[in-house]
C-alpha cells in the first residue's frame, strides 16, 4: 500500500471521527441522552485508537518518535491531550468539558493536517533520541495547559451566568466554579512541571550542539515566556491569593500566547527551533 496515500487519508479520517464524536458530546450537553452519551463514548475511543495507528505508522515509517515536524508534533499533542482527558473523565465522572476539549483538538488537528508534508526532510540531530524525549515532555506540558484553558473558559462562562443572574443551559449542564478552578490549577501545576524539566532537558541538549549565542532565538525565546506566564499563574494563586475568575484569566492568556508561538512564530521566524 502507497504510505502517502495511508498518511493522508488516515489522518483525515481521525478528524472525522474526532468531529462525529464532537457532536454527539455536544448533543449529550444539551439534550442529557443515553443514546447520544454511548455514542459519543465509541467514537471518541475510535477516533483515539485510530489516531493511535496513525501516530505508530508514521514512527515505523520515519524510525523515530512523530515529534520533529510542526504537523507531527501537533498531532501527537492532540492524541496526548485527549488521552489525559479521557483518563479525567473516567476518574471524575464528570463529562461536560468533553465537547469543548474536542472543539479545540479539531482545530488544532486540522492545522496540523494542513501542514503535513509526506516524507518532510529534518536535521539530523532532531534524530537524537533525546532531543525527542525533550519534545514529548514539552508537549506532556501543552496538554496540561490545554486542559487548564478548557477549565478556564468552563469557569468564565459559568461565572458570567451566575454574576447576570441568568441561570440558564450553563448552569444547569455545568458542575461548580470550584470544581473548574481545581481542574485550572492541577492541570497548570503538572503543565509547569513538565515544561520546566522539558526547558532544562533542552537547554541542556542544546548547548551539546549549539553555539549559546543560538539560544537567543524567537521560538525559545517564546517558549520562555510560556513558561513565565504559568510561572506567575502559579505564583500569584499560591502567595498573593489569586482565585477565581483572576486566575482563569491569567491561563487563558497563556494558553492564547502559547498557541501563537507553537503555530506562527515557527512559520513567521527561519528560527533554527523550527521543529515544533
Amino acid at each position: 500500500m502507497n504510505p502517502k496515500l495511508v498518511f493522508y487519508t488516515t489522518q483525515w479520517l481521525v478528524w472525522g471521527v474526532y468531529l462525529l464524536a464532537n457532536l454527539f458530546y455536544f448533543r449529550e450537553f444539551y439534550r442529557k441522552d443515553q443514546r447520544d452519551r454511548t455514542f459519543a463514548t465509541v467514537l471518541f475511543r475510535t477516533a483515539l485508537g485510530i489516531h493511535l495507528f496513525y501516530l505508530l505508522y508514521l514512527s515505523f515509517f520515519n524510525q523515530r518518535l512523530p515529534v520533529a515536524t510542526v504537523s507531527e508534533s501537533t498531532s501527537t499533542l492532540v492524541w496526548l491531550t485527549a488521552m489525559i482527558y479521557l483518563i479525567l473523565e473516567n476518574r471524575l465522572k464528570e463529562r461536560s468539558m468533553g465537547g469543548f476539549i474536542l472543539a479545540v483538538l479539531l482545530v488544532v488537528l486540522f492545522y496540523s493536517n494542513l501542514t503535513f508534508q509526506y516524507n518532510e526532510k529534518i536535521s539530523p540531530i532532531l534524530e537524537d533520541v533525546e532531543f525527542e524525549i525533550h519534545v514529548m515532555v514539552m508537549l506532556f506540558a501543552y496538554g496540561g495547559f490545554i486542559i487548564s484553558f478548557i477549565a478556564s473558559l468552563m469557569h468564565t462562562l459559568l461565572s458570567r451566568e451566575l454574576q447576570k443572574r441568568d441561570l440558564g443551559l450553563f448552569f444547569r449542564r455545568l458542575p461548580s466554579l470550584a470544581f473548574f478552578e481545581e481542574i485550572n490549577n492541577v492541570a497548570v501545576n503538572i503543565g509547569l512541571l513538565f515544561m520546566t524539566l522539558g526547558l532544562i532537558l533542552g537547554v541542556k541538549n542544546a548547548l551539546l550542539v549549539w553555539d549559546p549565542k543560538r539560544l537567543i532565538d524567537p521560538k525559545i525565546l517564546a517558549t520562555f515566556l510560556t513558561w513565565l506566564i504559568y510561572v506567575f499563574h502559579y505564583v500569584v494563586r499560591r502567595f498573593w491569593g489569586w482565585r477565581g475568575q483572576r486566575a482563569a484569566s491569567v491561563s487563558m492568556v497563556g494558553f492564547g500566547w502559547l498557541i501563537f508561538s507553537f503555530m506562527f512564530i515557527s512559520m513567521l521566524f527561519q528560527s533554527v527551533h523550527r521543529f515544533y
